[in-house]
């Protein structure tokens, strides 16, 4: 009977990593630019800033790089107080404006302060977010309207590359987007029946058009929200607009963090800012992800118990059960990082131990939430 119940659970392990490594495979992807493009509407390309001195430049560079024919670029300096002003006053290009962030007012997240900001100051027929960390590809623009004219979206967001130079970046962030693309599907966000908590965008790089994006209310419709991204995309879902989006590896790069203790603080905001709304969802998808981490370990304990106490056939049995999992989970997760993020299909090892990382830093923002303590971001404070 333990080793029926075994086998089944050997089973349920196998088709968790199938179906992620059918889901990796099967993301919708933004293909090469029309050429001509049937219509080249203004693009406005907008970009918040907040203590920005180690990207802002080349991200800048690579806007103005866009080889799209008709777009502007605005900069908002959100207050900052390292050289980010500094660094935009030396870029010479008649594209870009930059302007001086406004006071935040009472109940607004920053970000979203600066990105109304830009949506009022912009003229584009469409608004292209990005955040001041990316580095555009210069066919960027032209592939974002290609995707949305195609499709007829009035949002796209898009997974850029995301750049892992330390251990820290490699070992928790896969495991913590990976969380994140199990609780919003990307192949899924266009279908009819999805529902608004179904869909998400990624701040990194949102293009919505001008119109839905004015009638919502802007960034104004979600003032209150850190993850303004998510909540901006389903209220447009929830107004009827079309939301989609895909991978673009090629048209993108994003370092989010350069430091174990910079994830920490980003991942622990994040954490704290879901606090408030992730429910049973997030809960049912991290649990997942545990038992596709820690089952095969589990069948090799039983395993090894079993052998301890003489039961030889059943005992080696499980092992073999818990050693074959565990290859396939291995070689999902080496599939994931050689796929989306370009490393050694080996650092698929260190998957269980990421994992259990970042849910630690959850746990710890969560902590921050419900004590009143807050965590601190590019010197605001945010308490979810």
């Amino acid at each position: 009977m333990d080793i029926l119940f075994a086998a089944g659970l050997a089973l349920l392990l196998l088709a968790g990593y199938w179906r992620d490594w059918a889901r990796l495979y099967r993301l919708p992807r933004l293909g090469p630019p029309a050429s001509p493009l049937a219509q080249a509407p203004l693009v406005s390309i907008l970009i918040p800033a907040r203590n920005e001195e180690r990207g802002i430049a080349r991200c800048v560079s690579g806007a103005l790089a866009q080889r799209y024919p008709t777009y502007e670029l605005i900069v908002v300096d959100d207050g900052s107080t390292d050289r980010t002003a500094a660094i935009l006053a030396d870029v010479s290009s008649a594209q870009l404006r930059v302007l001086r962030g406004r006071p935040l007012p009472p109940n607004w997240v920053g970000k979203c302060n600066a990105c109304q900001q830009l949506g009022e100051a912009a003229r584009g027929e469409w608004l292209l977010f990005l955040d001041a960390d990316t580095v555009p590809h210069p066919d960027l623009v032209a592939a974002l309207v290609t995707y949305a004219q195609q499709r007829s979206l009035d949002l796209v967001t898009i997974l850029p590359f995301l750049e892992l130079g330390t251990f820290w970046e490699r070992a928790v962030l896969p495991p913590f987007l990976a969380l994140i693309a199990s609780l919003y599907p990307f192949a899924q966000f266009e279908q009819p029946e999805s529902r608004p908590e179904q869909v998400m965008a990624n701040g990194q790089c949102i293009l919505v058009r001008r119109v839905a994006y004015e009638a919502i209310g802007g960034h104004a419709a979600v003032s209150t929200e850190v993850l303004e991204d998510v909540r901006l995309a389903q209220a447009l879902r929830r107004a009827g607009y079309r939301v989609g989006g895909g991978e673009a590896l090629d048209y993108l790069r994003v370092r989010m963090y350069t430091s174990g203790r910079e994830v920490v603080a980003g991942l622990t905001k994040n954490a704290a800012a879901g606090y408030r709304s992730g429910g049973g969802r997030s809960l049912v998808a991290a649990l997942r992800l545990l038992a596709l981490a820690y089952g095969p370990l589990c069948l090799l304990g039983w395993g090894v118990v079993a052998l301890a106490l003489g039961a030889g056939g059943p005992g080696w049995a499980l092992v073999g059960l818990g050693a074959f999992t565990l290859t396939a989970g291995l070689a999902a997760w080496g599939a994931l990082y050689r796929r989306m993020y370009r490393l050694n299909p080996l650092y698929g090892l260190i998957w269980p131990f990421g994992l259990m990382a970042y849910l630690w830093i959850a746990l710890w923002g969560m902590w921050c939430v419900r004590s009143g303590r807050g965590v601190v971001w590019k010197g605001r404070t945010y308490i979810g």
